[in-house]
């Protein structure tokens, strides 16, 4: 199923998307935090806002404890681009659109088998 998303990745965009996607997978939220910033071009955040940031990624993995994250991460997509805005973040395109390709098929799923 196409979902209407088109992004160029090259080997470095995909070593970094797979590291973000992994450290969620294993709820090392600081961890995935931290890859976001430092993939991201240009960040304007603050050491804090970083901190702050990578706290709230943190909390978004330890809320989802007993779920699947890649099963629920369109769920998490708009906290997630909360946290960038709020602290300054900039984040790659290629997990945006990872992330709302994964929602496109959710959404899709649910109504095909509600």
């Amino acid at each position: 199923i196409d979902c209407g998303l088109v992004v160029e990745m090259g080997e470095r965009e995909h070593v970094n998307l797979t590291k973000i996607l992994g450290a969620f997978i294993k709820r090392d939220g600081l961890s995935a935090g931290q890859l976001m910033v430092d993939t991201a071009k240009k960040c304007q955040a603050t050491d804090r806002d970083v901190e702050l940031f990578c706290q709230g990624i943190q909390n978004i993995c330890d809320e989802d404890e007993q779920n699947n994250f890649l099963e629920n991460v369109g769920d998490y997509l708009a906290e997630i681009c909360f946290l960038a805005c709020r602290h300054k973040v900039k984040l790659e395109a290629a997990f945006i659109n990872a992330a709302l390709a994964c929602e496109i098929m959710e959404g899709i799923a649910s109504s095909l088998y509600p």
